[in-house]
């Protein structure tokens, strides 16, 4: 599978125009906005939707995301680390070049979702729904994948180092092009997982066996 063969729907931003991110924090609904400003003081954002929305070199470190939902947005430079969106619904959005360490998507469902370029170090995907979605040139190594479906999803030049994999079927998806060492994976999860012939020595380390000298 190639990424011309994932048909991702892209985000709908094309009337976005300018606003501050610090009025958020009073408002439950944003629609067609481009936010460009840091924050200096700490705020929280509770119980809001962000919908058609642009965030440029957004460091979300002073920002408290809580119950936050995304629909068609994009976030191009910005940091994330540590936020949580579990038990969401995340749809049509895009994360370019961001740093996304030790996020949390518990029981969330992502839908035509684009990781492009990015820091995944750490990130909780436990009970996540991925469909149609999207992740390359990014680092995701030890990121937890429990009880996990991954339907349509292209992983390209992948970084799972050290990845921790249970009761998530892995079967058909392509993972050749990608860092597979130290990967801790159950026997279940690995059958019918594509590597090529290079990456046959992790895959029998993943199975516990040793190589004789």
């Amino acid at each position: 599978m190639s990424i011309k063969d994932v048909k991702l729907k892209k985000p709908k931003v094309n009337k976005a125009t300018d606003y501050l991110l610090e009025d958020s924090y009073n408002e439950d609904y944003f629609v067609n906005c481009i936010f460009n400003n840091n924050i200096d003081d700490n705020i929280v954002i509770e119980s809001t939707i962000f919908d058609g929305c642009i965030f440029n070199n957004i460091d979300f470190s002073n920002i408290e995301l809580i119950d936050v939902e995304l629909l068609d947005c994009v976030f191009n430079n910005c940091d994330l680390s540590n936020k949580s969106f579990n038990d969401k619904f995340i749809e049509r959005v895009e994360f370019n070049d961001c740093k996304l360490i030790g996020i949390s998507f518990i029981n969330s469902r992502l839908k035509d979702v684009l990781i492009d370029n990015c820091n995944c170090k750490y990130v909780n995907f436990a009970n996540t729904n991925f469909n149609t979605v999207i992740i390359n040139n990014s680092d995701l190594s030890q990121i937890s994948f429990y009880e996990t479906i991954l339907k349509n999803i292209l992983f390209d030049n992948v970084n799972f180092d050290k990845a921790e994999v249970y009761n998530t079927l892995l079967n058909k998806i392509d993972f050749s092009t990608c860092t597979i060492t130290d990967m801790l994976i159950d026997q279940k999860s690995l059958n019918g997982m594509i590597i090529d012939r290079f990456q046959s020595q992790d895959l029998v380390r993943m199975l516990g066996v040793e190589f004789k000298d």
